[in-house]
């Protein structure tokens, strides 16, 4: 009984500790970037690693919904690590037969885990420009990237062989709020119009394309790479040849530019006419 009352007493508090080093690391671990184990061959794509970033360390930067996300260390690449804690059951129940509940759950997280897989494959296919996208590894190989230094938040270093991880590597930018408002604080008014005009364009080229997102954030998931505009987060893209009738396509940029389009209001009211007349041209060409 004594035994017991202590194992009781004992759990909240190594409840609070495990709840610690998750804030500490943001849930960061290697065992969370390894793919569970499957046949990944239909997601190969190629993809050079940059020379100029062999031998760079990359630093965690911060953790996205589906990924951690390192910086190089001249701030001009980020490599993400695919979240997929969220894509498996854990490990400890692996040694459990495939049925009832668990194998439901299973199934659900593989296909998770392949939506993810198809939607960056489309990216890399069909918007790789439009992405900033470099290079995507979602099968395992046995030449051909190097082994690079990572360092967490927690400033723990590891080694980390490229080819036996699966990871994007994509150019780093600038969010579009933020980059809009260093220009018109700077009072480069032209720029900021003339990026604003360039998102804009780049959001419909994807229905032009007649690929769908489920994730359209202006706020969170698009940049720009010094005055180039680009989607940061493309992990929710799916084919949607009806998104190339702009009787779809103007209503859902009409939709998804709202939230934008009060900030804009609020924040930097100069640039409202432009925006609407080119909302307004895009959606009706």
């Amino acid at each position: 009984m004594k035994r017991l009352f202590i194992l009781i007493l004992a759990l909240p508090l190594l409840w609070g500790v495990e709840r610690l080093c998750h804030r500490a690391t943001d849930g960061f671990a290697m065992v969370n970037v390894y793919a569970p184990k499957g046949e990944y061959q239909k997601w190969h794509r190629e993809g050079t690693f940059p020379q100029e970033l062999v031998g760079q360390t990359f630093i965690y930067l911060n953790s996205g919904s589906q990924s951690y996300v390192f910086v190089s260390e001249d701030g001009s690449t980020v490599l993400k690590l695919f979240k997929f804690q969220h894509m498996r059951t854990p490990p400890i129940l692996d040694f459990l037969p495939d049925t009832g509940l668990l194998a439901k759950k299973r199934a659900k997280k593989r296909a998770l885990l392949e939506q993810t897989f198809e939607s960056l494959c489309l990216a890399y296919d069909q918007m790789r420009e439009e992405t900033g996208l470099i290079a995507l590894h979602l099968d395992q190989t046995s030449h051909g990237y190097p082994t690079i230094t990572l360092v967490d938040k927690i400033g723990k270093r590891h080694q980390v062989d490229l080819n036996h991880i699966e990871f994007l590597l994509q150019k780093k930018g600038t969010l579009v709020y933020d980059a809009i408002g260093q220009w018109m604080a700077e009072g480069n008014i032209a720029q900021a119009q003339a990026a604003l005009r360039s998102l804009l364009h780049l959001a419909v080229s994807r229905c032009h394309k007649g690929i769908f997102d489920k994730d359209p954030d202006f706020h969170t998931n698009f940049g720009f790479v010094e005055t180039i505009p680009f989607q940061i987060d493309f992990g929710r893209l799916s084919i949607a040849p009806e998104e190339k009738n702009p009787d779809v396509y103007a209503p859902e940029m009409i939709r998804i530019t709202r939230e934008f389009e009060s900030w804009i209001a609020e924040n930097h009211p100069l640039l409202l006419d432009l925006f609407i007349e080119e909302l307004h041209e895009i959606t009706t060409h």
